[in-house]
């Protein structure tokens, strides 16, 4: 099959992969008795994130990363029916925020499949597993956070863009390092936000520290675990880079979706769903690998 025969049938699924995605979150707010999707500012933010999404596919179509067989569509169906479920486990366990945001050690699981299985499984995995959770929790659809969860497994796959995974580790721990300064910094410059829903001023400096100490054992375990495999070094970076884009954009996007000030959305919402998410990440990811890697090397695959 030629270059550009492979090209259009990758570029066509990834189409079925995003319309399944939109078509799952429509069909979840018209049966949940939770919230439902309103306005349409959450189409326009979908739709840039999937133009987002098509701009760096097409950028880089020529490579392996794209391949959807079956299976990777057993691992999507896997990995969203997992993400989903223990979603909905740990939704119970809310965290200090302006909005719903819960302990999430579940995080682990579409960074995994991302990493393991390629960017798209990685992408359904968050976002598909994000709708199931939140539907079975009751909570309703927020498409701008199944979006950004999708984002959170598309991003670590990237790494198999990378012929060597090891020659991606500098500049991708300069760039965490930066991003994690960044944004502990807009924290401590403003730890203080007005609560949207309670009007009451609320305190989120803890969460500065907490970015900040995720950073450094993010970074620091880079080295360390370096020296026992680039894979399980590289999880992590990858793993809250994709953390940092896909809340990222999620909370962003509620200046928008729910009206909210610049600080309100990065200080009260962002901070207290990401800082969370890279602890969890950089525990569980590595141990979720190895273990991976250690069933491969038994079965020899």
């Amino acid at each position: 099959m030629s270059t550009g025969r492979i090209t259009q049938n990758r570029a066509f699924i990834w189409l079925l992969v995003l319309v399944a995605f939109v078509v799952l979150m429509v069909l979840a707010s018209l049966l949940t008795s939770g919230d439902k999707i309103q306005g349409v500012a959450w189409m326009v933010l979908t739709a840039v994130a999937i133009i987002g999404i098509y701009v760096v596919y097409f950028a880089t179509a020529s490579s392996e990363a794209w391949d959807v067989g079956t299976r990777q569509v057993v691992y999507m169906a896997i990995g969203a029916a997992l993400y989903g479920v223990f979603n909905y486990i740990f939704n119970t366990i809310p965290m200090p925020s302006v909005s719903q945001v819960s302990l999430r050690p579940s995080v682990c699981i579409p960074i995994f499949f991302g990493y393991a299985f390629g960017p798209v499984v990685g992408f359904f995995t968050g976002a598909v597993g994000n709708i199931l959770g939140d539907f079975i929790t009751g909570w309703g659809v927020y498409p701008v956070w199944d979006m950004g969860n999708g984002l959170m497994g598309l991003v670590p796959g990237l790494v198999m863009l990378f012929a060597d995974k090891k020659r991606s580790l500098n500049f991708l721990t300069g760039l965490v390092a930066v991003l994690i300064i960044v944004a502990a910094g807009l924290v401590f410059l403003n730890p203080r936000v007005v609560g949207p829903w309670t009007g009451e001023i609320e305190d989120f400096s803890f969460w500065a520290w907490a970015f900040i100490v995720g950073g450094v054992v993010v970074i620091a375990g880079r080295f360390v675990l370096e020296r026992v495999s680039v894979d399980l070094a590289a999880i992590n970076l990858w793993g809250t880079l994709g953390i940092i884009i896909g809340i990222g954009f999620a909370a962003i996007s509620d200046i928008w979706v729910n009206g909210y000030s610049f600080a309100t959305a990065i200080i009260g919402e962002f901070a207290p769903a990401a800082g969370p998410n890279i602890l969890n990440s950089m525990i569980l990811t590595p141990i979720l690998l190895a273990a991976y890697q250690a069933i491969q090397a038994r079965t020899g695959r």
